[in-house]
């Protein structure tokens, strides 16, 4: 870099600090940023930035590449009199952290902002400036500071993470001002009110990065004549090193001198740092090379390199390097450094890929080929396999070295068949890896984003014909190769639970039911291999919407749901017998004549169909199972169930089920209870009476509808001990005859809290209640009170000291089975279940918002999750019919018009992105009524359904409209 003189400052009285606010006012705008999917080094987001006005006259705003975002993305610009404009993403460059956006002039009224000057020569050291920016979101924030370091390298802002952007190749002025997040992309002013640099970033030791504008002028140069401003690359990282530093290297003063270094006149030279595989300068550049010079020109900075590259695209170019004590001179083509951006992403089941990008090449010293996987929402990859920094570089072991060969590749697999993946950590070269995973049966639409130049929009359309290939015959050795793994002369009982015991994957379409979408799998247990019904723990299962597979052997079948229990940690799925030629033992589950007592023995066996653990346990204790409702998620609690306790305590990691055995006969199971990250109870798994699974069993086997009749009470009953039953008014006689019935029972039930709110006008159950009886039978166990088949049940309870005989009504138990979902921008609507209703002080509707999209239109309104929906622009909605409905009306009609004109590359002026604005009424769990207004995005958030029939073999059956 060459030095300054410092005889730039303003040595005039013309302008005043005090009155560079009302000067800068107008040109500066707020900018809510939304990145609706990950693409690159972003991931879907929404935040806020600052931009300002540097063409009044053609509606250009400058503000940074990590505002703008590489990917699809929407923008908002509020200015100061609370006007908004949506932008257009006009152009982000490639390696810098600047972009231009537009707005259309003839839209802003009232006032006329002026275009804010780039003044990159007036940087010098010593320079006071004003960061005048939206920090923390808060309009015109102006920071005081001075540029101090105007030669420091591109600062790392995050070493460790998965590919997140870092600016390259670019000297960085450094100022300690005050201004944090928000304040990104805000102008750096002298007295005068010129940009001297753009705020980038900062650290938390209050010095901030102010990127210098001589790249930016002169992209911006282009810009203005509507033409893409001409970038080169050698694929090489390159850093700014001292004299000094470069003296410490072998390269003396004296010697540089000789080679036409100004020694003098500059602050240090140019040194490589990283050198891309493959790319133009593999080969012909190390790491360690001193530049000299480039086609016999000096090259003291980034400024006067690039200078000369850009110029060079498609040529050679001469380098003047100092490499191991001697001068040499190498030749290196130059790259279009467009050619390396990725512009397209495809949403593969809601995995997105696309080509991987030099940017994240030159992060972790990678070669720039192979697809990344910037997200995988629905775990169409092993999570232990996939993260944010895996290239796929084959599938099926063909190549795929662009998104193009692996679209090629897809097209001739059918989705049945398994995909074998080949990734890399680009990272870690070491990290390799290759695994199997199958395509999902049911999915969001599958979509290709494609990026215009000419508008920086994103038109988006489907992608058919993928995995679309002729589904492969099963040959008669693959079909019988189950048989041939479980063919066991062993015909014991332990050999006949193993052989009944499948591997289970389970992969969710959407969030629903307060579970996100968690790729998980585990053992299940063939409990009737006539009807294809399988038993697994609903930790494994606690999504309803998740596409399920089995693995029998050397074959993979895809289930259906068939129940989720809505008391217990249990859920059936069903394969279809057909599928398979295997023999696979009936258990013959039966009812036993009483239960597990206290200092029973028995037997454990738990694993999977290829390694059994069989150990001896005891019964040591039977109690009421109390799991906490999660105020984050509001997954589903499990009260009023007795668990059995094993001691020794079984290891809740290794046993996802397990058989709980009395002489070779199955008395109860062991499931691992669902896990939230919320959620503060310690108990990992529960054991159940086989009794208690066997009903929905049977309405299984009997009928192919889902069963939906389980009923409650709506109350959560505790342990009280015969003693203390005493003071509450328990007469004697009632106490005998509770233990005559029950010589094991040591306690009766008490109301300890109410779930759900009813009328003051219906008779209910109230705390402290003690109940006796039902329906004139002594209530023994907690089995007998906690879930019914009728509408009304016949109690008799003991109340305040007094027994009372009353008829209380029992309620539904709503929502465990979920059958239908709709998406909508970006929200995920759904019946509320019985977790949600307990909480709800006021459930106005039947329609219930767990979550939605981060970046998505209703996140740019910092709304809430966990709410019930009563009314989109106007419309009244009772039901998830209804959400469809309106989400029908209010579809923009220009939504296949605006895609044909960013998909053929047209210009526009208008930064609006097809959508309209609505009105929603919520009512929060708490009872308080919110009205927000949004725009909705239908570009890039297009609405779909899942619904599902109501037989047990009716899979999810996704809508879009």
């Amino acid at each position: 870099m060459t030095i300054s003189s410092g005889e730039s400052k303003d040595k005039t009285n013309e302008y005043s600090w005090s009155t560079l606010q009302d000067r800068l006012r107008a040109s500066v705008v707020s900018i809510c940023i939304s990145f609706p999917i990950p693409f690159d080094t972003e991931i879907n987001s929404m935040s806020y930035a600052t931009g300002f006005v540097v063409d009044a006259d053609q509606g250009i705003i400058l503000s940074n590449r990590h505002v703008m975002g590489p990917g699809p993305s929407s923008h908002k610009a509020t200015f100061f009199d609370n006007q908004e404009l949506f932008l257009q993403p006009t152009y982000y460059d490639p390696e810098h952290d600047f972009s231009f956006f537009r707005y259309d002039p003839a839209e802003l009224k009232g006032i006329e902002p002026k275009a804010i000057r780039l003044a990159p020569e007036k940087a010098h050291s010593g320079l006071e400036i004003r960061v005048v920016g939206n920090n923390g979101n808060e309009k015109m924030s102006v920071h005081q500071g001075e540029l101090s370091q105007l030669d420091r390298n591109a600062p790392v802002y995050n070493r460790n993470s998965n590919g997140s952007y870092n600016d390259i190749n670019t000297f960085y002025y450094q100022a300690s001002t005050t201004s944090e997040g928000g304040s990104s992309g805000s102008p750096v002013v002298d007295i005068a009110g010129d940009a001297v640099a753009i705020k980038a970033g900062g650290n938390r030791a209050a010095s901030n990065y102010m990127m210098p504008l001589q790249p930016v002028k002169y992209a911006f140069d282009y810009i203005r004549r509507g033409e893409i401003p001409p970038r080169g690359t050698l694929q090489v990282v390159f850093r700014h090193i001292t004299h000094v530093q470069a003296e410490k290297l072998g390269l003396e003063a004296a010697a540089a001198a000789s080679e036409g270094v100004c020694v003098d006149e500059s602050t240090g030279v140019l040194i490589v740092h990283k050198v891309v595989p493959n790319g133009p300068a593999d080969g012909v550049l190390q790491v360690g090379d001193i530049i000299i010079a480039v086609n016999s020109a000096a090259v003291p900075g980034f400024p006067e390199l690039f200078g000369i590259v850009d110029a060079e695209i498609g040529r050679s170019i001469s380098m003047r390097v100092f490499r191991k004590g001697q001068f040499i001179t190498v030749h290196a083509m130059v790259q279009d450094l467009y050619e390396i951006m990725p512009t397209r992403t495809l949403n593969l089941g809601n995995c997105y890929l696309h080509d991987f990008s030099f940017q994240e090449a030159a992060s972790g010293s990678a070669s720039v080929t192979g697809v990344k996987i910037s997200m995988d929402w629905n775990g169409m990859f092993p999570s232990y396999e996939i993260d944010q920094r895996k290239v796929i570089h084959a599938i099926n072991f063909q190549p795929t070295p662009n998104l193009n060969a692996m679209i090629q590749v897809l097209r001739g697999i059918h989705r049945d068949q398994p995909l074998v993946l080949k990734v890399k950590d680009f990272r870690d070269p070491r990290d390799e890896a290759m695994f199997v995973t199958y395509f999902p049966q049911v999915i969001p639409p599958i979509l290709m984003y494609t990026r215009s130049t000419a508008t920086g929009f994103w038109a988006v359309e489907p992608v058919c014909g993928l995995l679309g290939a002729p589904e492969p015959k099963l040959g008669p050795e693959l079909s019988g190769a189950y048989s041939q793994l479980t063919t066991n002369t062993d015909d014991s009982f332990a050999s006949r639970i193993q052989q009944c015991m499948v591997c289970i994957e389970t992969r969710p379409v959407c969030p629903a039911n307060g579970q996100y979408t968690t790729r998980r799998s585990g053992t299940g247990l063939v409990v009737d291999p006539h009807c294809g019904l399988v038993l697994c723990s609903a930790r494994l299962l606690p999504n309803p919407t998740s596409n399920i597979s089995a693995t029998f052997g050397a074959i993979q079948v895809n289930l259906t749901l068939a129940y989720m229990h809505p008391l217990y940690p249990v859920v059936f799925v069903k394969y279809d017998p057909a599928q398979l030629t295997a023999i696979i033992p009936d258990l013959g589950l039966f009812k036993p004549d009483n239960r597990l007592c206290v200092g029973d023995p028995v037997t454990l066996l738990a694993g999977t169909n290829s390694r059994l653990k069989q150990c001896a346990a005891t019964v040591s204790g039977r109690q009421i199972l109390t799991t906490t409702v999660c105020e984050y998620c509001l997954d589903q609690v499990y009260i009023n169930t007795e668990r059995i306790i094993l001691s020794p305590t079984p290891d809740p990691m290794e046993y996802n089920i397990g058989v709980i055995c009395v002489d070779d006969q199955v008395r109860g199971v062991l499931l691992s209870l669902p896990e939230c990250l919320h959620s503060t109870y310690t108990i990992k798994y529960v054991g159940l009476d086989i009794g208690l699974i066997l009903p929905a069993l049977s309405q299984l086997r009997a009928s192919d509808i889902v069963p939906n009749s389980v009923r409650v009470l709506d109350v959560e009953f505790s342990r009280l001990s015969l003693a203390t039953a005493r003071a509450f008014g328990v007469s004697a006689h009632r106490l005998q005859d509770i233990l005559h019935s029950a010589p094991e029972a040591r306690s009766i039930f008490k109301v300890c809290r109410i779930l759900h709110i009813r009328p003051t006008d219906m008779v209910s159950l109230e705390i402290g209640d003690i109940v006796l009886q039902v329906d004139r039978r002594n209530v023994e166990h907690i089995d007998d009170i906690a879930c019914f088949d009728c509408d009304l049940v016949q109690l008799t309870i003991i109340r305040q000291g007094r027994e009372l005989d009353l008829s209380i009504p029992t309620t539904p138990f709503r929502g465990a089975n979920t059958n239908h979902i709709v998406y909508w921008a970006g929200m995920y609507f759904q019946q509320p279940y019985h977790t949600v209703l307990q909480q709800a002080t006021r459930p106005v509707s039947n329609v219930y918002v767990f979550t939605f999209t981060d970046g998505s239109p209703i996140a740019m309104e910092s709304f809430h999750r966990r709410m019930f929906v009563s009314e989109i622009s106007k419309h009244t909605i009772h039901t998830l019919d209804d959400v469809v409905r309106v989400a029908k009306l209010v579809r923009d009609p220009n939504l296949v018009e605006f895609n044909k004109r960013v998909a053929s590359n047209e210009k526009m002026i208008s930064g609006i992105i097809p959508g309209r604005d609505v009105v929603i009424r919520i009512v929060m769990l708490n009872g308080e009524d919110v009205l927000k207004s949004f725009r909705t995005n239908d570009q890039y958030f297009p609405a779909w359904q899942l619904r599902r029939g109501p037989r047990i073999d009716d899979n999810w059956v996704l809508e879009e409209f």
